[in-house]
Formats: structure tokens, C-alpha cells, sequence
């Protein structure tokens, strides 16, 4: 009898065990705790994958987000690049744009505002096109800027 409360005891820290290896239910985050994974808007229009590795984090984009693009150029999905300073994370969203044989990079400014429960702030700077051949781009202070509220999905 005692073998069977035991074998029963194993089995139920066994199964509890691998069900919560499989839980991908988010947690509460802060913008200290490790961020990387997928982040969504509610309405899924905005998708980023986040790879954190502690002082840097990459975020890619996970759905087409491109700006409006003119005649005669392309432009290539965004990338940011954030570093942490103590209670800061900010950084730049880079997008590359061609015309022709020309090859310009924009840089933006990005940040993460806030992180509270499974959500963060998202606060990215506009790559619109740049000025041919010059990749003269406007001015910080004249770009727009969009906030963005997404919550983790996975893990």
C-alpha cells in the first residue's frame, strides 16, 4: 500500500512537472526580466520577436511593415537595436532603403517606455525614405513617432 501512495506521488510530480514545461501562458514582466519572445498587438497588426541577450536586445519584425514606399525605390523590412542603461532600454530602428544602385540607411529612435504585466511600451520613430543619392532623412524632431502597447505570446 505504501508503494502505491508513492508510485501515485512520483507519477502526479512527473505529470505536474511536464505540464508546467508546457505552459506558454505569459507571466509578469519588467523591463529588467529577460524580454525575448513574441510580442503582438491585440489586433495582431504588429508582430515583433524580440531576442534578448542582456545589455542588447534585436527585435525583428514578424508581419510586413514597411512605410509608404515612392516610385523608384524599395525598402526593406525594419530591425532595432536596443541596449539596456540601468532602467533605461532605447536605441534605433534601422531600415534600409535602395534606389537604383544607391543604398541608404535610416536610423530612428526607439524605445521601450514601460513593461507591466505581460505588456510593454513600444515607442518607434518613422523611417520614411530618404533624400537620393544625399540619404539625407528628416531631423529627430520632425519625425513622427508611433506607440505601440504589445503583450507577450510566447514563450
Amino acid at each position: 500500500m505504501l508503494a502505491t501512495h508513492a508510485a501515485r506521488a512520483t507519477i502526479a510530480i512527473v505529470v505536474t512537472a511536464a505540464l508546467a514545461a508546457c505552459d506558454r501562458s505569459p507571466s509578469a514582466v519588467h523591463c529588467g526580466d529577460h524580454l525575448g519572445g513574441v510580442w503582438e498587438t491585440d489586433d495582431g497588426a504588429a508582430r515583433w520577436h524580440i531576442l534578448d541577450g542582456g545589455a542588447r536586445l534585436e527585435v525583428y519584425p514578424l508581419v510586413r511593415e514597411l512605410p509608404a514606399i515612392p516610385s523608384g525605390m524599395q525598402a526593406a523590412p525594419s530591425r532595432i537595436e536596443l541596449r539596456r542603461s540601468g532602467r533605461e532600454i532605447a536605441g534605433e530602428v534601422v531600415r534600409r532603403w535602395h534606389q537604383g544602385a544607391h543604398i541608404c540607411i535610416v536610423r530612428a529612435p526607439a524605445r521601450i517606455r514601460g513593461c507591466s504585466g505581460d505588456r510593454l511600451t513600444l515607442t518607434l520613430a518613422d523611417t520614411g525614405a530618404p533624400s537620393f543619392p544625399s540619404c539625407a532623412s528628416s531631423d529627430d524632431a520632425t519625425r513622427t513617432q508611433r506607440t505601440q502597447l504589445v503583450r507577450r505570446t510566447w514563450p
